[in-house]
Order: C-alpha cells, then sequence, then structure tokens
C-alpha cells in the first residue's frame, strides 16, 4: 500500500496556490495603491545657477532621497576654479567644521566629495540644497521620504516574511519532501557504509557500492531540480517586491533601519554616536534569510 505524503495532504496544492495568490496581491496592491498615497513626490536631480559668470555650471547630490540624518555628498561641474564653498539646507548654513571631504573646487571648477550631514528630524518632502561657490548660487532638491525608521523598517520587515512565507509554500507545493527526507538518509547511509567499507579496504564492497553510487546520484540530482525550481518560482517576485520598496521607500540605497551594533559593510556609521544605518539592500537580506529560516522549520520544508 503507497504511503501518503504527510506534507502534501488532499487538496493541499490548490490551498498552497491559494495562499500565494492572495500574499503576492497583498504585497502588490500595498506597493502600488496605499504607499504612492502617502509617498511624498521626489525632486529631480538637476540644479539652477543664479548670478556669476558661470551659468553652466551643475551640482548633483548622491543621494538625492533619504532619511533626515544621513550623509549627502556634492559634486559640481563647470564651476568657479579654485573657490571655496558654502552649504545651505533650507534655512541652515552649514560651517565649514559642518562640512567633509574637500568643500572647494580644483583648478577645472569641478568639485567632488564634500559631503554634509541632513539635519536630524527634516521632517519627509522636498528640501532646498543651495551651495554656494564664489558668486553662483546652485540649488538642488533633497527629498526626505515618507517612510523613514522605525516604519520603514517595519515595512520591510513585514514584507520579508510575507515573501517569506510564499517560498515556504511554494517549496512544499514543489518539492516531494518525504522522499527527500528518504534520499537524504539513504545518501547518509551509503556514505557511512562506504566509509567503512574503506577503512576495512573491503575492495570487493567497495566495487558493489561502486555499482550502487551512480543510481543514487541520479535520484539525487532529480529531487534537488525540485528544490532549483522553487528558487526559479520565487526569484522574480523578489526582485519585482525588491524594485517596489526601492520605489516608495526612497530608492535602493536608502536607510531603513539603524542598529547599535557597528557591522562591517552592512551597518555604517551616523552623526548619532553609537548608532549605525542599515540600507534597504542589507536589510531586505537580512530580514528574508532570517524569515526563510524560521518559517522552514515552522512548516517543516527543511530535510
Amino acid at each position: 500500500m503507497a504511503t501518503k505524503n504527510k506534507s502534501a495532504p488532499s487538496g493541499g496544492g490548490s490551498r498552497t496556490l491559494n495562499y500565494i495568490i492572495l500574499v503576492v496581491i497583498a504585497v502588490l496592491v500595498f506597493y502600488v495603491l496605499v504607499l504612492p498615497a502617502f509617498t511624498p513626490k521626489g525632486a529631480p536631480t538637476t540644479s539652477t545657477t543664479t548670478g556669476g559668470s558661470s551659468p553652466t555650471g551643475t551640482i548633483s547630490l548622491t543621494p538625492s532621497t533619504d532619511i533626515s540624518g544621513t550623509m549627502v555628498t556634492i559634486n559640481g561641474q563647470a564651476l568657479p576654479k579654485n573657490a571655496n564653498v558654502t552649504v545651505m539646507f533650507d534655512s541652515t548654513l552649514f560651517r565649514q567644521t559642518q562640512l567633509n571631504g574637500t568643500c572647494s573646487t580644483d583648478q577645472t571648477g569641478a568639485l567632488s566629495g564634500c559631503d554634509f550631514w541632513v539635519p536630524q528630524k527634516t521632517a519627509e518632502g522636498t528640501h532646498t540644497v543651495v551651495v554656494r561657490v564664489g558668486s553662483d548660487n546652485l540649488t538642488a532638491g533633497f527629498t526626505v521620504p515618507a517612510y523613514e525608521p522605525p516604519l520603514s523598517t517595519v515595512v520591510v520587515t513585514l514584507t520579508s516574511l510575507g515573501l517569506g512565507f510564499v517560498t515556504q509554500m511554494v517549496t512544499r507545493t514543489v518539492v516531494d519532501l518525504d522522499k527527500e527526507r528518504k534520499m537524504r538518509a539513504e545518501v547518509n547511509a551509503f556514505n557511512k557504509e562506504k566509509r567503512e567499507a574503506t577503512l576495512a579496504k573491503d575492495q570487493v564492497k567497495l566495487d558493489k557500492l561502486k555499482k550502487r553510487e551512480l543510481a543514487m546520484r541520479q535520484e539525487q540530482a532529480k529531487v534537488s531540480t525540485a528544490r532549483l525550481k522553487v528558487t526559479g518560482i520565487t526569484f522574480v517576485p523578489l526582485l519585482l517586491v525588491y524594485y517596489l520598496m526601492a520605489t516608495f521607500l526612497g530608492g535602493y540605497g536608502v536607510i531603513v533601519a539603524f542598529t547599535p551594533i557597528p557591522i562591517p559593510v552592512i551597518a555604517a556609521s551616523t552623526l548619532i554616536p553609537g548608532t549605525y544605518e542599515v540600507s534597504l539592500f542589507w536589510w531586505y537580506f537580512l530580514s528574508s534569510f532570517t524569515f526563510s529560516t524560521m518559517l522552514s522549520r515552522l512548516l517543516h520544508t527543511t530535510t
């Protein structure tokens, strides 16, 4: 009598598909309809110049959209040569000690790597950055998104949780978990038997095991293919949601979370001592990995 797959009960496939469709629809509605209604429109990263003798001069801000308290870099071209730079954010004039990097143009009129910190508690929306170079005033827009930590932290975390659930449901539908567990047990037993035969120098047994090994590897490849199918099915939605989050949270590198622990590469220092910022990419990656691991154990999709 055939043994039923406990991980895929009768009717479970259709229910799983319904869960997947509902979660995907919920995520799309949230990012396409709900978030845009509350997200301020970003200003383009262009600049205007008034006064002076170099109306062709331009500046750019990197990033041009991010949370308050973040560091912004000013770069410029075709500006007055060998001139000092002053920066004003809305009505706040930064002193030279509040600017980082080289805040003066070179002999070609280029400005590179002049940094300033966006004032803390700056309200959401578009703000004006005025850069004075010699007798020229150049302006550019900087946008503070509506979703700053901790709200952006929660948004990304819940999104990762939803997508993690979808991934596990796809796994339960596509992968024969009972067969995978059985295959893993057989492989472990085979490897143990092979080690023992090798240590005992039992060539007759090793020859018999070698004949079995090819068939076992072929069956193992079939089981592994199902896992690859799960990756293929879920990879595009993961990228799509990342694109949607970047669009509505303020950009691919926007800061969405803070940590009190310095983490190389992942968490950068901020203006506030003892506080480190985590970008959308890293928080999305860490959240997705964490919830995928937790859900795989809760839903028994690991073998």
